[in-house]
């Protein structure tokens, strides 16, 4: 009886199993299908689990991504991906690498024959750089970047791609000028053209001072000139018969100037460091220190250069405490103007003095000098004048004279004295 239940239970199995279902055989449209369905949901998840900004290095990351095109790029693409890793140095405070960088590829030999959206990045990365410079205290280097480009004017816009400015004079057909709005870089990548500006002046300004606090009647003083843009701004703030309260970046350092060659050094130091163009650099207070560290040094430049000739001697203490500098910093200053020869004196150690050697001309012999030098200038004028006149005409007959009556003319000699009294044999 076992035996025959046990077989019953067999063929219960069996029939239990053909009543299962049979998965079909994936196709490959049917796994196809699963995996991108699988690529969603991994997408989606890592999509939610993203985290802004991501965490990595982007110096790395620029490099690596240079490293591919400057391998395998054309040389158009090559040239730009370098201007672009140097703006990206120079935005982050690299500066010797960005100036390295720059200066080892030789573009700015050859940044005149690249399409016109080449120059317009080069032009933003030496703006940039320049701006990296001054953030770094680096005040001849930030002018030699900003000099050329800053000295544009109301164009400074149009060289960056800020702004498309208005035709001059219909000059520009409307296809050209679609061309040139297609190339304005967006508003988020603009460079604040009152950083450049104030960038650009105040380093013109440290530079130029001791050339300026030169006696004005001194030719070779004036004619050494850094910035002939900041001159020619001063001259011309100079030369108005009011001004008022500075308003704009360039009143703010044309009025430090001013104080400056007065010897407002306070005044003049206080102006520039409330300029507001210096919150957007990366570190403002650090920045306004070390503009108010540079207008006392140079404060102390300009006032010996105008003024040491009036003394035997001076203290060190005394000018040290009057600008507020310490002694260290300004036995350094004053030094470095003997080894220059700016200033004609020797130190006294024992006691800590300048003392002043009497070879600085007085205003009497400067305009001598200078009196002197427009009376060759005259004379040489003259010269010129006669000699285009009486020379160059080879021969000349002239009745008279020698037997042939053919007489050479010599520009050299004056027309009254040619043929006068003894050159005629009597």
């Amino acid at each position: 009886g076992g035996s025959a239940a046990e077989a019953d239970g067999d063929d219960d199995d069996d029939d239990d199993d053909d009543d299962e279902p049979v998965a079909k055989p994936e196709t490959e449209l049917r796994k196809a299908a699963k995996a991108a369905r699988r690529a969603a949901d991994d997408a989606a998840a890592a999509s939610r689990d993203f985290a802004v900004p991501r965490p990595c290095n982007l110096e790395k990351e620029m490099l690596a991504l240079a490293k591919r095109i400057y391998a395998h790029g054309t040389d158009r693409a090559k040239a730009r991906t370098l201007l672009c890793h140097v703006y990206h140095h120079a935005l982050h405070g690299r500066y010797v690498t960005a100036r390295d960088m720059l200066l080892m590829s030789h573009l700015g030999d050859s940044v005149h024959n690249s399409d016109i959206s080449t120059q317009i990045l080069y032009n933003r990365a030496l703006v940039r750089l320049g701006i990296c410079a001054f953030a770094n205290e680096l005040v001849p280097e930030a002018h030699a970047a900003l000099m050329e480009i800053a000295a544009a004017g109301p164009r400074l816009k149009e060289l960056l791609a800020q702004a498309v400015t208005s035709s001059r004079f219909g000059d520009r057909n409307p296809e050209q000028e679609k061309l040139e709005r297609r190339r304005l870089v967006p508003y988020h990548m603009h460079i604040n053209l009152e950083l450049v500006e104030a960038t650009h002046l105040v380093c013109a300004l440290l530079l130029e001072l001791p050339n300026l606090a030169h006696n004005a009647f001194d030719p070779k003083r004036r004619s050494a000139s850094v910035s002939k843009t900041f001159r020619r701004l001063l001259d011309h703030f100079e030369r108005q018969v009011f001004n008022g309260p500075p308003e704009n970046t360039r009143d703010f350092v044309m009025s430090a100037a001013q104080l400056m060659l007065e010897g407002e050094w306070k005044k003049a130091s206080a102006l520039l460091e409330a300029m507001p163009s210096w919150d957007l650099l990366p570190n403002p207070a650090k920045t306004r220190q070390f503009i108010q560290m540079q207008m006392r040094s140079e404060g102390l430049r300009a006032y010996l250069v105008s003024s040491y000739s009036h003394y035997d001697t001076m203290s060190l203490e005394a000018l040290a405490t009057h600008f507020e500098l310490e002694p260290q910093k300004a036995h350094a200053v004053i030094s470095n103007m003997m080894l220059n020869g700016e200033i004609h004196a020797c130190w006294d150690q024992p006691t800590d003095t300048i003392v002043v050697k009497r070879t600085e001309p007085s205003k009497l012999q400067f305009l001598a000098l200078q009196f002197a030098d427009k009376c060759c200038q005259l004379v040489e004028a003259n010269e010129r004048i006669l000699d285009s006149r009486t020379g160059g005409y080879g021969y000349k007959n002239e009745q008279g004279g020698r037997g042939d009556g053919v007489r050479e003319r010599k520009p050299w000699v004056e027309r009254s004295d040619r043929y006068g009294g003894g050159g005629r044999g009597g």
